[in-house]
């Protein structure tokens, strides 16, 4: 082998060592170069908390029309909101259902994915956002957000109330 060939030799052996060094090779799909790794920010702090053994829980009536699903971790942090939903499905009898889901078990992981869900968060009926009909202004939650700095109690509570007038019919969310 003469010298220029030899060179060549290196050159492709260094492209290579290269491109194998900087991942090249290893096909990715688009959109799924992060999966699995979630962003600690504020918004979304590191779970500490050990996994609980039963990876959701649920209130109220199976049957309801109203339904609100929220995918959280099952922890002493978020125990505020677990028992808001406990109450909300109380004080709707057979109207609310609710299911509460850590999805940082494999079971709540699956549930978590099927729902689409872009970050812990809560859906009522399905949606992620609401629009709250308040006077004298009309607003929208995001029930993606996190709980206390985004949206309060009293908007959780005032979107289930006006979908179960929605469902079932005006003064519904009134009692029996």
């Amino acid at each position: 082998m003469n010298g220029y060939g030899y060179r060549w030799l290196c050159i492709v052996c260094l492209v290579t060592a290269v491109a194998l060094a900087a991942g090249c090779g290893r096909p990715t799909l688009p959109g799924q170069q992060f999966r699995g790794e979630r962003a600690e920010t504020e918004i979304n702090p590191p779970t500490t908390s050990p996994l609980p053994q039963e990876p959701f829980f649920e209130a109220g009536a199976a049957e309801a029309r109203v339904r609100v699903v929220a995918f959280f971790p099952i922890d002493a942090e978020h125990r505020v909101l677990m028992d808001l939903l406990r109450d909300l499905a109380d004080e709707y009898p057979g109207k609310v259902y609710v299911q509460y889901v850590d999805y940082r078990t494999r079971e709540g992981d699956r549930l978590y994915t099927l729902a689409d869900m872009p970050s812990p968060g809560l859906l009522i009926n399905g949606q992620k956002a609401y629009d709250i009909q308040a006077e004298p202004n009309p607003y929208t939650v995001d029930f993606m957000q996190e709980m206390g700095r985004y949206w309060t109690a009293e908007d959780l509570r005032r979107a289930v109330a006006q979908e179960v007038e929605a469902v079932y019919g005006e003064g519904a969310a009134a009692g029996d």
